[in-house]
């Protein structure tokens, strides 16, 4: 063999009877280098007979470095007749290294698997140039096959893992909705036995002032109590639709509140608000309405009370609270209580601007832009309303 010939795709070797002689095909500069190789190399021709086979090759099967090279291909790795020849015939056709797997034959190794690649190439012998394989180890396919079977097992355990983890955060989360729901359902059944108790309180009461209060407060709770209901109705814990919980409000002020000769109607655009701000804002209206129905119209003069909900242009949340009665100037100021400063107080823990306007009645605006639903949770509980520096009166 020279450099020239195995460059070319040709390899010269010399001929024997019957074949070839194993040793002197292993002549010349070329096989010397072969021999050098860290890698088990052999050459056979297509029907299996092995013509070369280096040192390494001859160790992978448990031959001494220089012993004659086993006869078949068979005898180095471990492959039926049918298979060994549709390879190595696939293989003699190809120009392009082919990558494959065998286990070895024989005691030395036997079933170990080993990566190898082969080809095709012409070899100039005495009867002339006939085709032959070379095949040759490939430590760098198996290190890779390796490298990616262990980085598979490692991205499947780190998947695994994930989703252990994934479906305990959904049970955690599932657990901490489920709790919450449950909250909501006592609070809400908890503030129905607070109006309960207050009722009481004001049908037993004999002092008119008193009764007047209970039934304030009464009110009052029942605001909240509407935002629970809601919320254990749909099955939330966090917002509320707030056109819902205006309307109710309404319709409750109106059958135990509004006297006869007064109109309460409401417009409420579809809005849905974090319970932050439905508490607040229910509480306001209840505030304003209440007070309307009250003050605005004495001696049983008839008249009218609206509430709007809409959303603004800017997106910004707009509450009015209007009636056409005397106005808060022409209230006595024995019917003046602490009615405006919970309103300013509450107004104030939704960062909203409130104006009031006297024209032919008062109107009430309450304009504030929604929070996002992580300013809400950072928000946390409302501040007292005792302790607001904006309390004033009527």
């Amino acid at each position: 063999m020279n450099g020239s010939t195995i460059a070319s795709g040709r390899v010269a070797i010399s001929p024997v009877s019957e074949g070839y002689d194993m040793a002197s095909a292993g002549d010349g500069l070329a096989s010397q280098i072969l021999a050098q190789l860290d890698v088990e190399i052999m050459v056979t021709t297509p029907d299996g007979r092995v013509v070369y086979a280096n040192p390494r090759a001859q160790i992978g099967a448990g031959l001494q470095p220089r012993a004659p090279a086993l006869s078949s291909f068979a005898d180095y790795w471990s492959i039926d007749d049918a298979s060994d020849g549709n390879l190595l015939r696939r293989l003699a056709g190809s120009s392009s290294w082919q990558g494959m797997r065998l286990r070895r034959s024989g005691c030395c190794g036997a079933d170990q698997a080993v990566a190898l690649r082969g080809r095709g190439f012409l070899a100039d012998t005495a009867s002339g140039r006939a085709p032959h394989l070379m095949i040759m180890q490939d430590p760098g396919r198996g290190r890779q096959f390796e490298e990616h079977r262990q980085l598979i097992q490692k991205l499947n355990s780190e998947l695994a893992y994930r989703r252990r983890m994934e479906q305990a955060l959904k049970n955690l989360l599932a657990m901490q909705k489920r709790l919450h729901r449950e909250l909501v359902h006592r609070v809400k059944n908890n503030l129905t036995l607070l109006i309960s108790m207050v009722a009481v309180g004001r049908r037993r009461s004999s002092v008119p002032a008193a009764a007047e209060e209970f039934k304030q407060l009464e009110h009052r709770i029942m605001s909240l109590a509407t935002i629970h209901e809601l919320l254990d109705q749909e099955h939330e814990t966090d917002h509320v639709a707030a056109d819902k919980l205006l309307g109710r409000i309404c319709t409750e002020l109106q059958h135990s509140l509004v006297p006869p000769g007064v109109t309460l109607s409401f417009d409420l655009a579809p809005i849905r608000l974090h319970i932050y701000e439905a508490t607040p804002l229910g509480l306001i209206v209840n505030e304003l309405t209440t007070n309307a129905v009250k003050h605005a119209f004495p001696d049983g003069r008839s008249g009218r009370v609206s509430v709007s909900l809409v959303t603004q242009v800017d997106g910004s949340v707009c509450v009015t609270v209007a009636d056409d009665g005397i106005g808060l100037g022409g209230a006595a100021a024995a019917t003046r209580g602490s009615g405006s400063a919970i309103v300013r107080a509450l107004a104030a823990q939704l960062n909203a601007e409130l104006t009031r306007t006297e024209d032919a009645g008062t109107t009430w605006r309450v304009v504030f832009k929604r929070r996002r639903d992580d300013d809400a949770e950072e928000q946390g509980e409302f501040s007292p309303l005792s302790h607001h520096p904006t309390l004033t009166s009527w």
